[in-house]
């Protein structure tokens, strides 16, 4: 028995001694030699950008670190503000330290965090972050109820209370401001008492980037707890595919429901969009980016009758049916008020986020349009008269100003009435109606324009001049600026500049016109703009409402110079077609491309097949040209340019000619001009002739080699002293001496290309059997550079 009895005290000693050594690692020998590393250092909380806020001057954080080492970890130093506030020398687990512990002198402002840590070696690691104790939230804006920006926790700031976490939600690790998003996790989501946020208005807004997945979920639910019950409080969710979702709202109006089908989320943008709903008593609105999407009738306003909780990224314990269960996307910068946010109070929000700081010297007004009616410079929001809308048919951004009839939009003027004034937008024309004014600020006398300004269009289906009018006390300044083609379509950028001498339009960033003041600019009794009509100052003459589009306005402390205007439209402006008259690059169409108008066709010419620039050149044929009418075309200096390649069968034909009828068969050679070529089947000279009021002006050019059958660049210049041939950019030696002399354009009604007919005949220069290759005609004398660069068009 004794041997029984040592048997087993010998067994008990042995599982006794395994059970003392379970769960602790075996120690092994360390060579210190093998100590390669630096202690790794973890900062868990605060984290890069922490805000905290809380209502006292003076409050409590709590620090939590990780410090790892290859052997063994000497000491770990912790500062704030490079100050030590704790230190640890002696850890349970030599190489992992976990500490976690509290300060109690955190006051307002940026603070850095530093953790210092030393190993056996002397191997030194340093860590930093930054975090920051804010003053308590004050509500940013009227009627704010909730507030909860997400900065790592879930506190509404307004009424300092946590959230209710069910399940697992968590941060997204970025946001859309702050520190910190929200982020939505499979049957988790956050629920607050709501009964401090109910109110016969309503509104949330938040920023919002959607996970499809799953393809429905509640996002923020408030209702009563009986089953499938929708007629109190309110349920926002989304529903759709992994490339839209739809976000809808439906409401409880005690005896029933109403549903607001809302908007798309673009999924595949991957983008922060900003939700806001709104629910008034007697409709609902949703509104993206600060764009409304839709609107739902109310009979009777919202109902909360048993509602007790909202529900954040769920459908939550009222709303999970039909599946509308968590939500797995991001929100960031929740708000809910007591009211129903007008579109402009919404714009206002998301600028907060967004501040717009004047981008030009002197702008002190600022008006994009993207969704509202707001002065991003003040942020003031323009009251509308009528029903003008907000198109999404901009020149830039999301949104522009769209024109309807018996409506426009008022702004104050005070504050931006200055000695010296510039405006700029950029407009896209609607011609119905023929008339309209576009920007004003007057005064109330009727019918009196010697105060403020009228910026205003004229015209027609086709074109529209952009006119003003500036009142100077005594007297008025006309300016009767330029026209825009109607039938373009296109955005043109406007701008009006007023110094004390004089005031000037551009359209493109080109001065259109200029016209005297022989006084600045009177304000008196000048008190609001009006945009997108004469409005009350000057609806006379049918200057009313314009229905076109305005974007980007803006309006400046100073009279612009040319080089500001240019840069506010956009730098350097290079007109269409090099600012031609007219223009036509012969790709399978005899239409002139500036103006939009087909060539009268004479005989059959034809297309060559083959072209210098573009698909296809012009090829003449016998008997055989166009014509097109000259109005506007040409001035007393003006030029022309094309690329040619010559056929010298026959031996001589016109090539442009504006001229006067013809005298029987005798040529008239008083007004007008001929470029013609005559010679051999070797060479072609290429000669022009000018009737002016001073006689004939004759230069004879120079020759084309014919057996080479190459494209020659020609461009012919006329300008106050000389007239000029270039070939491949180079001028000729001969010139036409233009000293005193005018050009005649008596009777020249019509310009001819590919031959010297109806007006140019006589001495058979008729059809041209050349190729004719991307032509410009100038109002205007070209320069050479200008030439070389119609040469690399």
């Amino acid at each position: 028995m004794k041997i029984l009895k040592n048997i087993f005290l010998g067994i008990l000693t042995i599982v006794l001694a395994t059970a003392c050594n379970e769960g602790i690692d075996d120690i092994t020998k360390v060579d210190p030699g093998a100590d390669l590393s630096a202690p790794i250092i973890k900062i868990i909380y605060p984290s890069e950008g922490t805000t905290i806020k809380v209502f006292e001057e003076v409050t409590s954080i709590n620090i939590k670190i990780e410090v790892t080492d290859d052997i063994e970890i000497a000491d770990i130093s912790v500062l704030i503000d490079d100050s030590e506030i704790t230190s640890y020398t002696s850890f349970l687990d030599y190489r992992r330290a976990l500490k976690e512990f509290t300060y109690d002198n955190l006051v307002d402002g940026t603070h850095k965090l530093t953790v210092m840590a030393t190993d056996l070696e002397g191997k030194i690691s340093t860590k930093e972050i930054n975090f920051i104790k804010e003053p308590p939230y004050t509500s940013m804006f009227d009627g704010e109820s909730l507030y909860m920006p997400f900065d790592g926790d879930y506190m509404n700031l307004i009424g300092f209370d946590f959230a209710s976490e069910i399940g697992t939600p968590g941060f997204a690790g970025s946001s859309y401001a702050g520190a910190n998003a929200y982020k939505g996790a499979t049957d988790s989501y956050l629920t607050l008492p709501a009964q401090e946020l109910l109110s016969s208005e309503f509104s949330a807004a938040f920023w919002y980037k959607v996970d499809a997945n799953p393809d429905r979920a509640g996002i923020l639910v408030v209702g009563n707890d009986i089953p499938e019950n929708r007629n109190q409080g309110f349920r926002l969710f989304r529903e759709g595919n992994t490339t839209e979702q739809r976000i809808k709202l439906n409401v409880g109006t005690g005896a029933g429901e109403s549903w607001n089908d809302g908007g798309v989320i673009d999924v595949n943008a991957g983008q922060w969009v900003h939700v806001a709903f709104t629910i008034s008593q007697t409709k609902s609105t949703i509104y993206l980016n600060g764009i409304e999407m839709n609107s739902a009738d109310l009979p009777n306003g919202i109902d909360w009758t048993g509602c007790e909780n909202l529900t954040i990224g769920a459908g939550g314990e009222t709303f999970s049916y039909w599946n509308h269960k968590s939500d797995n996307s991001n929100m960031d910068e929740l708000r809910v008020f007591n009211k129903a946010l007008s579109q402009n109070d919404i714009q206002l929000m998301i600028n907060a986020f967004n501040p717009y700081f004047p981008k030009y010297s002197g702008e002190s007004f600022y008006m994009p349009f993207d969704g509202g009616y707001l002065n991003l410079i003040g942020s003031k929001a323009a009251e509308k008269i009528g029903s003008p809308e907000i198109t999404n048919d901009s020149y830039e951004g999301s949104g522009a100003y769209l024109g309807a009839l018996d409506s426009y939009i008022t702004y104050p003027a005070e504050g931006l009435l200055t000695t010296e004034f510039s405006t700029t937008f950029w407009y896209k024309v609607d011609a119905n109606p023929d008339r309209a004014g576009i920007l004003v600020v007057g005064n109330d006398v009727p019918e009196n324009r010697n105060q403020g300004f009228r910026l205003f269009r004229e015209g027609n289906a086709t074109e529209q001049r952009i006119k003003a009018n500036i009142g100077f006390g005594t007297g008025e300044s006309w300016n009767d600026g330029d026209v825009i083609d109607v039938t373009a379509g296109e955005w043109v950028h406007i701008a009006l500049t007023i110094s004390n001498s004089k005031n000037t339009i551009y359209l493109n960033g080109v001065e259109a016109r200029s016209s005297d003041m022989p006084a600045p600019i009177d304000w008196t009794g000048c008190e609001k703009f009006t945009i997108g009509s004469g409005g009350e100052t000057f609806s006379y003459w049918g200057h009313a409402s314009d229905g076109s589009e305005i974007d980007e306005l803006r309006f400046y402390n100073k009279s612009l110079t040319p080089e500001e205007v240019s840069d506010v439209s956009g730098g350097v402006y290079v007109p269409k077609n090099y600012g031609s008259t007219f223009y036509m690059p012969f790709d399978g169409t005899t239409t002139e491309v500036n103006n939009n108008i087909n060539a009268t066709v004479v005989g059959t010419p034809d297309f060559a097949g083959e072209s210098i620039i573009g698909s296809n050149a012009y090829a003449g044929a016998v008997d055989s040209y166009l014509t097109f009418p000259t109005d506007g075309l040409f001035a007393n200096q003006f030029s022309g340019a094309f690329w040619y390649k010559v056929n010298a069968d026959p031996d001589r034909a016109g090539i442009l000619t504006v001229g006067p009828p013809m005298n029987g068969v005798d040529n008239v050679l008083t007004s007008g001009f001929r470029l013609f070529r005559e010679g051999s089947g070797t060479e072609q000279r290429i000669k022009l002739h000018l009737g002016t009021d001073g006689g004939d002006v004759w230069n004879d050019g120079d020759v084309i080699d014919a057996t080479v059958g190459d494209w020659v660049h020609i461009a012919f210049t006329v300008s106050e002293t000389e007239t000029l041939i270039y070939f491949n950019g180079v001028a000729a030696t001969n010139k036409g001496d233009m000293t005193g002399k005018l050009i005649d354009w008596t009777g020249c009604d019509i310009l001819s290309i590919g031959s010297g007919a109806p007006r140019f005949s006589g001495w058979n220069h008729l059809s041209d059997i050349s190729y004719i290759d991307d032509l410009f005609l100038f109002d205007k004398t070209l320069s050479v550079e200008e030439i070389q660069t119609l040469m690399n068009n």
